[in-house]
């Protein structure tokens, strides 16, 4: 019984050791470069190729930027069934979900009726 009690002790100790590790990391370490957006589309410029996302889990905008080839997936909208979505088939108001990266340094858009956005890229 007191050979149980102290490997449970040993297995927790081992837990809180190695979680703290996690914990300790700087927030460029564990957020890296990717995140996945979800949101909803506010905007559409197919000729510059970029939606206007609102957050759903943040009060941000993004300025997604969607190179040829990029897909994403539209959680709610017309073109939801499909597996992969391109710029063409999203609508305003649709819902998605973005695998995106973020550029090399912090970069803020100003939009024209004075809010600013962070611009980020289409990672898949």
């Amino acid at each position: 019984m007191k050979r149980i009690s102290s490997l449970f002790a040993i297995a927790v100790i081992s837990v809180l050791a190695c979680s703290s590790l996690g914990m300790s990391a700087t927030k460029t370490d564990r957020g890296g470069k990717y995140f996945t957006l979800s949101g909803r589309v506010i905007s559409v410029d197919q000729k510059a190729r970029t939606l206007l996302v609102d957050d759903t889990w943040s009060n941000k905008l993004y300025l997604v930027t969607v190179p040829e080839g990029k897909t994403f997936k539209i959680t709610f909208g017309l073109h939801m069934n499909l597996a992969q979505a391109g710029i063409r088939q999203v609508h305003p108001k649709d819902k998605v979900r973005i695998e995106c990266k973020r550029p090399d340094s912090e970069h803020l858009a100003q939009l024209e009726d004075g809010r600013q956005a962070i611009v980020v890229i289409v990672a898949r």
